[in-house]
């Protein structure tokens, strides 16, 4: 099975206006002829934030590129929080492009193509990408990743697996260590969800983190992950 590195794309639906997107780019990408440079922007923790998250850190990028009136966001650094922070934090620079509805739309269509290569839309059921980069925080910590009320893998620093799920509706992926996370999924057949798996500062153990990822930043990362990923099918009754 091979599955190629792409460039990663983060699009919340909650964040634009009917005419305004913001593509993200990672620095391994290379940017698009006809583009206008804007400025930097960057996101970090102040020392006193309390929702500075994945998604929320994004947002923030998202919003301060607007702002600016650009539409593409290459990301330089994102940290995982770590021991000096609690927060996600991004340094990157803002981009205007003129088309850069076509240019998602290219991206979208690369991402789509790679994954029905595993994923046909005929499939009969849905892929799960699990996924935990290696980070310094928590690094000894691991924790059972559970699909409703089943175990489906144990994820610790650096590890990655794709599960095969034939369950179709509405399912809780959940993880506890001194405090319980919970993300909820539509699982459809011939569809592809990316799980980010992390851990987040807490009182004597370390906070599972979940974060339900967009395809294309998620395919990237799960790649980037430096163990070869498991696979593992979940049957029918889950």
């Amino acid at each position: 099975m091979v599955l190629l590195l792409v460039l990663a794309i983060y699009i919340p639906a909650h964040a634009f206006s009917d005419t305004t997107r913001v593509l993200f780019l990672s620095k391994e990408d290379v940017l698009p002829d006809g583009l206008r440079k804007i400025g930097n922007v960057k996101v970090t923790d102040g020392g006193f934030k309390m929702n500075c998250g994945y998604e929320q850190t994004m947002q923030q990028a998202t919003d301060k590129a607007i702002q600016a009136g650009g539409n593409i966001v290459k990301i330089k650094e994102l940290k995982h929080p770590d021991m000096f922070s609690t927060c996600y934090r991004l340094t990157g620079e803002i981009y205007y492009y003129p088309d850069i509805l076509g240019l998602i739309a290219e991206k979208f269509r690369i991402v789509d193509s790679i994954i029905n290569t595993v994923l046909p839309d005929t499939a009969s059921y849905a892929l799960l990408y699990i996924y935990r980069p290696d980070t310094d925080l928590g690094a000894g910590i691991s924790y059972n990743v559970l699909l409703d009320d089943s175990v489906v893998c144990r994820v610790k620093n650096s590890t990655s697996f794709l599960i095969k799920v034939y369950k179709t509706g509405t399912a809780k992926i959940s993880a506890k260590t001194e405090t319980r996370k919970e993300v909820t999924l539509d699982i459809r057949p011939g569809k592809a969800y990316f799980i980010k798996c992390t851990i987040a500062p807490g009182g004597f153990v370390g906070r599972p983190e979940l974060n339900v990822i967009e395809a294309s930043p998620g395919l990237y990362e799960f790649n980037a992950v430096k163990e070869k990923p498991k696979l593992k099918v979940m049957d029918s009754v889950y």
